[in-house]
């Protein structure tokens, strides 16, 4: 668990040293900062929770729970961001715009498909263990809400806060990378 802990404190520290210094965002902007690490946290132990790493790193069980706690904790912060007024490019007047409807949707796809293997991981007695191959879809879904969220800032590093690329970006180089490499194990086995 305190190796979980730590990615999600480099994943912050980018977050911060990007948004609050780079982007030059006060402490207003606390919570919206936190939730993008939140974000990236379950995004990137989503896809780790594919890979059978060395013993140096945690098991794909835990990856997947704290995938599935950290995606619950953003769809929460994210819920109450967008009541406070966060993500006005995803409104048009005062409904969700296009843009507004997939985020959601990719969003809470994935969260609900990630459920089952939650669900297994908690109850393995009493959920089928093939719900854990759920989770490759739930990746596939997600990679698609980052995707959506930030590609529109991706083809512009010099407007990087420090030449960071976006963290929506990262997420989806990362995902789509260990997807990949989990691919390509399974064709061969």
């Amino acid at each position: 668990m305190n190796k979980i802990l730590v990615l999600f404190l480099v994943f912050y520290g980018y977050a911060v040293v990007r948004y609050h210094f780079g982007k030059q965002l006060d402490i207003s902007y606390l919570l919206f900062v936190f939730n993008k690490a939140v974000a990236w946290s379950a995004a990137a132990f989503l896809g780790m929770s594919l890979m059978n790493f060395s013993k140096k790193l945690p098991p794909r069980r835990l990856f997947g729970l704290s995938a599935f706690g950290f995606g619950a904790i953003h769809i929460a912060l994210a819920f109450y961001l967008g009541l406070l007024g966060n993500f006005a490019e995803l409104y048009v007047q005062d409904s969700l715009s296009e843009k507004g409807v997939l985020v959601l949707v990719s969003g809470l796809t994935s969260i609900a498909i990630m459920t089952f293997p939650f669900l297994t991981s908690i109850w393995p007695n009493k959920f089928p263990q093939k719900w854990f191959h759920y989770g490759k879809w739930a990746l596939l879904v997600n990679l698609l809400h980052p995707l959506i969220i930030g590609v529109s800032n991706w083809w512009t590093p010099l407007k990087w806060p420090y030449y960071f690329p976006p963290i929506t970006l990262l997420i989806v180089l990362m995902n789509g990378i260990l997807f990949s490499i989990y691919w390509n194990k399974k064709k061969e086995s």
